[in-house]
């Protein structure tokens, strides 16, 4: 434990020495580097040769290398049960890491995406780990071992992300190797303070948190007597006191209270803890007056999304005021001459809504100018193509509006010119052209070509393969869209909500009830070509936004 040192080091200086009874010291340590589902990591599980330097220094090694989910589980469990009799507790993490720019996980080996709907329920949160950590003040350390991959997966990142360390607990950051050679060489050395053994890594190694002179990972021993049970407790309060001074937290004082309740420093502890307690930052007037409107989750929500409506990302609409919200709307209050101070008051609000709503009415009527627009260019063009009943003219039309509002009238007339050729034409042709039909593949069309490339259905072949192309190439953007809604986090309220929005905009989305069916998927697709949108059927990021904000 982080006091062991200050008990030992007391009684060196007295000239005395002691026999102590010490709590278990646990380490927990994974070293994960092949990844089902990503590429794998080099060197991530060096870490694991720590153990038997742990082992040595007396901790009890709990050690996992390519940890699944249930692995991890298991692990932290194991820690669970033993933290609370736990003197010492060490925790090093080494591998793949994803955050979200206010929580870090750790991945386990077979976890499905780098998606927030994956990582959220099947990752190790670092700060749930500094939770358990923070029980331990003084004598508590997170080691993090990352070979420093970046990138950007949706609503997700790579790396650890910003990290506070609580109080009382030490957290160290660096490659594998770095982190290996740190705990073996520096950290784990007999009497060597926290402080020093970062100070000997020479920069190797990142360090914050609770870094002292009067902590270390591996204290000096002693083997010594002449001292009564008394005096002993008298020593061993001393140290404790001392490290609690060092450390200055009100859970530090309250320990020693717990500990000591009719302790020499009681009446001490409790006038720092109120020390402490008065001292203490209160909210700056921004901050109250934010705090003063009682926004409930939904109510930040929305703020996010009319901000993202209005072209202020927040990246992502979760209720949750991070860093990415706090910059949108301190973008957004400058830009609207506003005090930029990035808190919300309620004329900021009123002002939001009111522009979102402008906003939303001027996309409607641009969306209906759209539709109108689109409707007379299409009606425009089937005068002077379709409407003449000529199969060139036909093709044309279908080749620019396959959706459009003569589609029908253009099938039936090619129908009609179709078997007019067929009494013409030889049984040979007409027989290579079924064929073509039959598999309706741009192979099939070219190998009809290729015989007859001045043939009665010659023109319709080459329309064929051009709708193909076009086809192939739709896909490809459905595609892209469908990989972005998977990283969306759509929940069922979520569902639900969206569904509604569609339902309202009379788009038929069929029953409200959070399952993406095909009708719902057509209901997407109308409000995406009304609104001028890339048309998918999916949810992308801008159609979501859109649509939340009508």
């Amino acid at each position: 434990m982080g006091f062991r040192k200050l008990l030992l080091g007391t009684a060196a200086v007295f000239g005395l020495s002691t026999q102590v009874v010490l709590a278990e010291d646990i380490a927990l340590i994974v070293g994960t580097a092949s990844y089902r589902n990503f590429a794998d990591l080099v060197d991530a599980e060096t870490v694991l040769k720590t153990s038997d330097a742990f082992q040595k220094a007396g901790f009890r090694v709990i050690a996992v290398q390519d940890a699944t989910v249930a692995g991890l589980q298991g692990a932290i469990a194991e820690l669970e049960t033993a933290l609370s009799d736990a003197g010492r507790v060490v925790v090093v993490l080494s591998g793949g890491f994803l955050n979200s720019g206010t929580t870090t996980w750790f991945a386990p080996m077979d976890l499905r995406s780098p998606s927030l709907s994956a990582v959220g329920f099947e990752g190790l949160s670092v700060q749930a780990v500094l939770g358990y950590l923070a029980q331990k003040p003084g004598g508590a350390a997170l080691f993090l071992a990352s070979s420093g991959t970046r990138g950007h997966d949706g609503l997700v990142a790579k790396g650890i992300g910003p990290i506070r360390a609580p109080q009382g607990v030490m957290v160290v950051k660096g490659t594998p190797a770095e982190i290996t050679e740190a705990i073996n060489n520096q950290f784990l050395v007999p009497g060597r303070s926290t402080a020093d053994a970062v100070r000997l890594t020479e920069g190797s190694i990142t360090a914050f948190g609770y870094v002292s002179e009067l902590s270390t990972l591996m204290p000096t021993d002693g083997i010594v007597s002449g001292l009564s049970e008394a005096e002993l407790q008298i020593l061993e309060e001393a140290a404790y006191w001392k490290a609690v001074l060092e450390l200055s937290t009100i859970g530090g004082f309250n320990a020693y209270i717990q500990h000591y309740p009719n302790g020499e420093f009681v009446e001490g502890a409790s006038a720092r803890i109120q020390a402490i307690e008065d001292a203490r930052p209160k909210y700056t007037p921004e901050e109250q007056v934010e705090i003063d409107l009682n926004l409930t989750r939904n109510d930040r929500s929305r703020v996010q999304e009319q901000l993202s409506f209005l072209g202020f990302d927040t990246h992502g609409i979760d209720g949750l005021f991070g860093p990415a919200t706090r910059g949108a709307l301190t973008r957004w209050q400058s830009q609207n001459d506003q005090e930029a101070v990035g808190f919300l008051t309620a004329q900021d609000m009123r002002k939001m809504r009111a522009q979102a709503e402008r906003r939303a009415k001027r996309l409607a009527l641009e969306a209906q100018s759209l539709r109108q627009a689109q409707e007379a260019a299409d009606a425009a063009f089937w005068q002077s193509t379709g409407a003449n009943n000529k199969e060139a003219d036909l093709l044309a039309y279908m080749r620019k509006y396959p959706n459009g509002l003569y589609v029908e009238s253009a099938k039936s007339g090619l129908k009609e010119i179709d078997a007019r050729k067929r009494t013409k034409a030889l049984a040979s042709e007409t027989t290579k052209w079924d064929a073509a039909n039959t598999a309706n593949t741009k192979k099939a069309y070219l190998s009809y070509l290729e015989v007859f490339p001045n043939g009665t259905f010659a023109d319709v072949a080459r329309a064929r393969i051009a709708e193909i192309e076009v086809r192939k190439a739709r896909r490809a953007i459905v595609q892209a869209a469908k990989v972005e809604e998977g990283k969306l986090p759509l929940n069922q309220g979520m569902r639900l909500l969206l569904e509604q929005q569609l339902k309202k905009l009379k788009l038929g989305p069929g029953d409200v009830d959070g399952i993406f069916n095909p009708e719902t998927r057509k209901a997407i697709r109308r409000y995406q070509r009304s609104r001028g949108l890339e048309v998918s059927g999916f949810l992308t990021r801008s159609t979501v936004v859109q649509l939340m904000a009508e």
